[in-house]
């Protein structure tokens, strides 16, 4: 663990870093080019991305189910709406306070993750989420009520970027994109984040061992607040309009099946899985009235088929056949040769087996 951290730029072989750098370059340059909107509908795939990726980072590696990150999402979004209303039109005001609103609803969603684990721990998020869903009409004055709420400005809150017009704001909304997905990265791949998937995985064996437990989950919980507060106001730039609907249990679902169908191991399986969900809901619904049911069939598919999502069952399969690989490679041995390998893979197992947790907190 501690060679393959050393010899690869957080945890990536060359080849992996080159591909995913091509990825970034034809992402920033090939939908520009081709234009027909459809830098206007990857944008809004990247905003959904983006919460997406604030479930995948605390379930995945946490292990703590949040269905309140749609709360997180959709009071930042209202934030920033309702301050446009008061004359606030600053794109770095309105980002602090978008930010600001995250850390004020993820206050409570860490208080959960000290108090409860489990089903208690998502039934508490899950309530919350309906609770809130009830302000837009509480507040109606500020809120708009069911009628929701415009964004002021939508150029001006926008550094002056046109949504509907030009590349400016996709290339503004790629590079917020990327810039979570680097940061999480490294987060993930740093010594605090192996603890943390650490922590995940056994959690009463990490706090035997004198990792504050507590103090690691608070911590990704704020973390993933900020990402969901910034997705919010990057949607209010785009669409200028928010409603109730944004915080929503249904919207808090979306984001976590968009993660869990993408692949929770991995930080790009999140945008993967809402781009490829909010595509095939689009296209169905061009073509049948029924859209809701291709869509629950091909969830059903995916999860029964790949249950590990699918970047992560691209990784199983990866994993079996560098497995079969060696089995084959040691058929091929003499026996003698062939008996020594075996020993030696019995031992390596059952050391590895021991110390799993001790190399995620070298």
């Amino acid at each position: 663990m501690r060679q393959i951290l050393r010899s690869r730029p957080l945890g990536m072989t060359p080849l992996t870093a080159a591909a995913v750098l091509v990825v970034i370059v034809v992402a920033f340059v090939v939908p520009p080019v081709y234009g027909q909107f459809l830098p206007q509908r990857l944008a809004d795939y990247l905003v959904f991305g983006i919460a997406a990726l604030a479930v995948g980072l605390i379930a995945g590696h946490a292990r703590l189910l949040n269905v309140g990150v749609g709360a997180t999402f959709g009071v930042s979004a209202y934030t920033v709406a309702i301050l446009t209303h008061h004359g606030v039109l600053n794109p770095l005001a309105l980002l602090l306070a978008s930010l600001a609103a995250g850390v004020a609803v993820s206050i409570l969603f860490a208080i959960y993750s000290v108090v409860a684990t489990g089903l208690e721990y998502l039934l508490l998020t899950l309530l919350t989420t309906v609770a809130f869903f009830s302000l837009p009409i509480l507040f109606s004055g500020a809120t708009g009520g069911e009628n929701g709420l415009g964004a002021d400005g939508a150029v001006a809150i926008s550094f002056g970027l046109d949504p509907l017009q030009g590349s400016g704001f996709y290339w503004l909304l790629s590079g917020v994109t990327v810039l979570w997905l680097a940061v999480s990265w490294y987060v993930l791949s740093s010594r605090a984040g192996r603890v943390m998937t650490a922590i995940g995985r056994n959690p009463t064996r990490a706090a035997a061992m004198g990792y504050s437990v507590h103090s690691y989950r608070v911590a990704i919980t704020f973390y993933s607040g900020v990402m969901a507060g910034s997705a919010g106001w990057l949607y209010v730039l785009e669409h200028a309009f928010v409603f109730p609907d944004l915080l929503g249990l249904p919207n808090s679902l979306n984001f976590v099946i968009y993660s869990l169908i993408g692949g929770v191991e991995s930080v790009f399986g999140p945008l993967l899985g809402a781009a490829g969900l909010r595509y095939l809901g689009e296209y169905t619904g061009q073509q049948s009235t029924q859209s809701r049911l291709y869509i629950a069939l091909a969830l059903l598919l995916v999860v029964y088929l790949l249950p590990n999502g699918i970047l992560g069952s691209w990784r199983r399969f990866g994993a079996l056949r560098q497995a079969a690989r060696r089995t084959l490679a040691m058929r091929n041995e003499p026996a003698a040769t062939r008996q020594a390998s075996a020993m030696r893979l019995a031992e390596g197992t059952e050391v590895g087996a021991d110390s799993v947790l001790d190399d995620h907190m070298q």
